[in-house]
């Protein structure tokens, strides 16, 4: 039987409103900041769709067959290869946008992440692979 893990989703909002007070009241300086709003981001994110999700399935019997069907698997395969190379397009453009304004750093760190998003894709494809 499956525990309700519902409750741990409702920390995570409580954890987000503590990052928020941390934000808000503590003097930390701005790169800590920026990261506390980055975890803040994700905390939200991913408990506020856990929550949702939970709420569809319960709501609706028929909604994990709806989201399994071949067709709207097909959809998310296609949407997922479309955004990778709309991502990659996107990464090129902006090394290439730093490298005209001289900005070195910010290009190094998007050709960076430009060449290790095909290193990635390989790696997730063969973990995936192992586990179907």
């Amino acid at each position: 039987m499956k525990r309700d893990r519902t409750r741990l989703w409702y920390l995570g909002y409580a954890a987000c409103a503590a990052l928020l007070l941390l934000i808000a009241f503590a003097d930390f300086p701005k790169a800590a900041d920026a990261g506390l709003a980055c975890a803040f981001g994700c905390v939200f994110g991913l408990s506020y769709v856990q929550l949702w999700y939970d709420k569809q399935r319960k709501k609706d019997e028929n909604f994990e067959i709806e989201v399994e069907d071949e067709r709207n698997v097909q959809i998310k395969y296609r949407a997922g290869y479309l955004a990778c190379g709309i991502d990659t397009f996107l990464f090129s453009l902006a090394t290439v946008v730093f490298i005209i304004l001289d900005y070195s750093l910010p290009a190094i760190i998007t050709g960076v992440m430009l060449a290790v998003q095909p290193v990635i894709l390989i790696a997730a494809s063969n973990i995936i692979g192992k586990k179907i």
